[in-house]
């Protein structure tokens, strides 16, 4: 039995449509943070692209309708490669992504109403192709790096990046009319296609967006949130820091911020379960706050990252104040009974090296922590003078 090109794209705006209710109902009810209010957004324009076609398809006059959904779709992946990019505490680069989807736009409506279906597809096809290459860059580097379900959207990513290059390529050498371009790189295909990437995208987004949420009442690693008695969530530290940050300034006093990040952590969950997972977060929570220096404010970032801003010691490296958290680790057991202790690597960065600005000394700490957790577990790293 053959299926007519309207049906698979009605098939087609029928997967994207549950995939995206799905992903956005899902991030509704955990609590929206920031990754998924992105990502939200990326199936919404994925959506508007189906859509869009759908117009094009059945009312051929509507030709506007192709000029929103070459926009909508690279929108969409540039929602994606912003929302890798703020899963790695990033910034999301909306400033690139909304002028390149509205350019792509643009093409279309300069061809006009002669353009055809296919009006604007160059550069739709190579916007495409960028976004898709970036993100998959994204899901090899900081904290994506060590998911496995990242690794199943590098393949994704990488998989779109190279088959809407292959139609750039085709429809440059071969038209939109050929017969390679339309048999083997035209809608039928690129339907198939966008059903596995929607499908495959959803379910690795969902469950990533998922684990950056710990159970046991700790915290909801995109919003912060935190019921550590002690413990900040991540608006209130944020906040907190960049007053003290202001003061600082103003009288000179050099302070210090520290990253640490529970290692090894999603080992611990798969040995002994999530709960386990759960407690180790809890009692590095616990030890950064009973083991920090008296003048010394502790934020909870996100699940298994914790913050520490304070004072550089008048003797000493600032190194000390990370070395006396992790002799705490070592000294007091997750649970007294099994005796295994948790492990954290630590980046450091100075007000010396960054300046009193929150948003680069957070860079730099952020630096450090990269660097240190490329070394391996529980290292320490301070920023370069």
């Amino acid at each position: 039995m053959l299926i007519d090109t309207q049906t698979l794209i009605l098939a087609s705006g029928a997967v994207v449509a549950i995939a995206a209710f799905s992903f956005i109902i899902n991030t509704v009810l955990r609590g929206a943070d920031d990754v998924g209010r992105t990502w939200s957004i990326a199936f919404i324009m994925g959506l508007l692209t189906t859509l869009s076609y759908a117009v094009w398809s059945v009312v051929p006059h509507a030709w506007w309708a192709v000029a929103a959904g070459n926009a909508a779709l690279v929108l969409s992946l540039g929602a994606m490669w912003s929302g890798t990019r703020q899963f790695n505490e990033r910034k999301a680069l909306r400033f690139v992504t909304v002028p390149a989807s509205i350019l792509v736009g643009g093409f279309v409506l300069l061809e006009g109403p002669t353009g055809g279906a296919w009006a604007g597809a160059v550069p739709m096809f190579l916007g495409v192709a960028a976004f898709a290459t970036l993100a998959g860059i994204e899901t090899v580097r900081g904290v994506l790096r060590r998911s496995l379900n990242a690794r199943v959207l590098t393949v994704v990513f990488w998989g779109v990046a190279l088959f809407y290059l292959l139609r750039c390529v085709f429809i440059l050498v071969d038209g939109s009319d050929g017969d390679i371009f339309n048999r083997y790189w035209g809608t039928v295909t690129t339907t198939f296609v966008t059903i596995v990437f929607v499908i495959l995208a959803a379910i690795s987004m969902s469950v990533l967006s998922a684990n950056r949420r710990t159970r046991g009442g700790d915290a909801a690693r995109g919003s912060g949130d935190s019921t550590i008695a002690g413990v900040l969530d991540k608006q209130e530290f944020e906040q907190a820091a960049s007053d003290w940050l202001l003061r600082a300034k103003r009288d000179r006093d050099a302070l210090v911020l520290l990253y640490l990040d529970v290692a090894n952590l999603e080992h611990m969950n798969t040995a002994f379960g999530r709960t386990y997972g759960d407690q180790a977060v809890y009692a590095v929570g616990r030890i950064a706050v009973e083991h920090s220096p008296s003048a010394s404010i502790v934020g909870h970032i996100r699940g298994k990252r914790f913050a520490l801003l304070t004072t550089v010691p008048s003797v000493g490296s600032p190194a000390v104040i990370a070395e006396r958290l992790h002799t705490a680790l070592v000294e007091i057991p997750i649970d007294p009974v099994e005796g295994i202790r948790a492990i954290a690597t630590c980046g450091l960065g100075l007000t010396e090296v960054a300046g009193y600005d929150f948003a680069d000394l957070q860079k730099t700490t952020l630096d450090a922590l990269s660097q240190a957790e490329s070394i391996g577990p529980g290292e320490i790293c301070l920023s370069a003078r």
